[in-house]
């Protein structure tokens, strides 16, 4: 179905209702600090700067984070509140598109992950209320209004792959830019379906509203397929993270799990040691089940992904010269495995789902009813427990060693979403793909994502600040799993080893190996095919 708000009209002042006052003061004590540092390095730089907001300030918040003269606090509060109220805006000209319409496809109940994963942040019919959606239709009307287009959406009742691939044989131009997970936006630059964003007029990926470290990983000769960042928060609710149960952390009086990250004094060993504290046989019976007992951690496979990356290991690695590169400290990679194997094929410290015929949502249940002290999951299950009774914090994945420069948190491929243009799109569409897909991500940094950080706090998806304060560590600190894709299949057996402790690491990186160069090279040769038929 398509739809469409071009003829209804923003009101920016039942917006700045709907945002609390608490939830004001927090993000300019938290998030929206940091990236106001960022602002004011930037204004000095930059002269493009626009007054775009006005919502109020409290000012009798007062940063006591240091002991400073009443002066030096006084002149803090001003220059945070001058740079709060300073949007950076995109490089773009004043273009006035004529009312053409700029349909984005999204994903539909039918497309990969299902009902979770349908599309959420690109359309709004009107103000609700609702954090995300407000900031959705507050940020459409401001792109409706100011370069005179009419936005769509389309959201596909089957794949948005399939969809895609259909679109682009049959070049009709139906859809401008589409949002889809980071596997599908591979596997299409491989069948050359997909538009360089660098060939596009107005997109400046080294803005701060697009994904830094992203780019980086999805860069491939020179080219940019797909992009992340502001534009979506979907990649946000595919973030592997850890929760953790807050009162059985005070009752088994462990560390404060907050400041073991901040103290930079979270790693594997201290993840082992609290896990090891947390099993217990509450019936008795001599073995252990997660219908009755509890565990140091519950969780899926997947969050032996989530102890790989955390080292800061790229199985898949780009390399100017190969394009890619099979990572080859195998050292290392074999001391994190073994860590890693430590902590999730202990069966009576973890349990994982699909043993005793569970699912995702019934391990998830146990975590609520409290028989995990942590639960490994994305980021999006914060909104699933929302109703919880269960007070529950949020932490980064721990480093597996303290020198680490940073924390690593891997996000889901298969379930996190980047935007890309198929080469469907007009040429006379050019100039309008570049400059609305810029804009959008750009205005998305002051709306959509703070609306994010709105909903985790105010809506109690998440129950603390700290835990929030994490979240923001976690989303600067992501890494992304070339290996899986681009469906070199390399990481599966690596992830095996760690899932099953079975200490065979050795032999399946030789025959793995073999396998993912022969996958490799075939990335390699498509993507070949695709630059040189693009450069005639």
């Amino acid at each position: 179905r398509e739809r469409d708000w071009s003829s209804d009209v923003c009101s920016s002042d039942l917006f700045k209702q709907n945002q609390t006052k608490e939830t004001v003061n927090f993000m300019k004590n938290s998030r929206s600090k940091k990236l106001l540092l960022v602002l004011i390095t930037l204004s000095v730089l930059l002269p493009t700067f626009a007054s775009c907001s006005e919502k109020p300030v409290d000012e009798t918040t007062a940063d006591t984070t240091a002991p400073a003269a009443e002066s030096d606090v006084s002149a803090l509060s001003e220059t945070e509140t001058e740079a709060e109220d300073t949007e950076l805006l995109p490089d773009i000209p004043k273009l006035d598109f004529e009312g053409r319409t700029f349909t984005i496809l999204t994903s539909g109940l039918n497309d990969t992950n299902g009902k979770d994963w349908i599309t959420y942040d690109v359309y709004a019919e009107s103000i609700n209320g609702e954090p995300i959606n407000d900031a959705v239709f507050e940020r459409n009307e401001y792109l409706n209004s100011t370069y005179n287009i009419k936005l769509a959406e389309y959201q596909t009742q089957k794949d948005t792959l399939s969809e895609l691939k259909t679109e682009v044989t049959a070049n009709t131009g139906a859809f401008q830019a589409a949002m889809t997970h980071f596997e599908n936006g591979a596997t299409l630059s491989r069948q050359g379906a997909l538009m360089d964003m660098y060939s596009l007029p107005y997109i400046d990926v080294t803005k701060p509203w697009w994904d830094h470290s992203g780019v980086e990983a999805l860069e491939v000769m020179g080219s940019l397929y797909q992009a992340t960042g502001d534009i979506t928060v979907i990649d946000n609710d595919a973030t592997w993270v850890l929760f953790f149960n807050k009162q059985m952390r005070e009752d088994l009086q462990l560390d404060n799990l907050y400041d073991l990250v901040r103290e930079n004094k979270w790693d594997f060993d201290k993840f082992y040691e609290l896990l090891s504290v947390a099993p217990l046989d509450v019936n008795a019976d001599g073995k252990m089940s997660y219908k009755d007992d509890r565990y140091g951690m519950i969780t899926s496979d997947q969050s032996g992904y989530g102890l790989l990356y955390a080292s800061g290991i790229s199985l898949l690695v780009p390399d100017k010269d190969e394009v890619f590169k099979i990572d080859s400290d195998f050292e290392k990679l074999s001391s994190v495995v073994d860590a890693a194997a430590k902590i999730m094929a202990d069966q009576n410290m973890t349990f994982i789902t699909t043993r005793e015929g569970s699912t995702s949502d019934s391990v998830r249940q146990a975590f609520e009813e409290g028989r995990g002290l942590f639960f490994g999951e994305v980021m999006q299950c914060a909104t699933r427990m929302r109703s919880s009774d269960t007070d529950f914090g949020l932490i980064p994945w721990p480093k597996y060693e303290l020198t680490q420069d940073r924390y690593y948190n891997w996000i889901h491929s298969s379930a996190g979403r980047g935007v890309v243009i198929p080469t469907s799109v007009q040429k006379g569409d050019y100039e309008m793909v570049g400059a609305i897909v810029e804009a959008m991500a750009a205005k998305s940094m002051y709306t959509l994502t703070k609306a994010y950080y709105d909903k985790s706090f105010t809506y109690k998806s998440l129950r603390d600040e700290d835990s929030v304060e994490m979240l923001e560590i976690v989303l600067q600190s992501r890494s992304y799993d070339l290996s899986n894709i681009y469906a070199i299949n390399l990481n599966s057996r690596v992830l095996s080893c760690i899932v099953n402790g079975n200490g065979k690491l050795a032999s399946e990186w030789k025959s793995g190996s073999k396998l993912a160069n022969k996958l490799l090279s075939r990335a390699v040769k498509d993507l070949e095919e695709v630059k040189a038929n693009t450069n005639n």
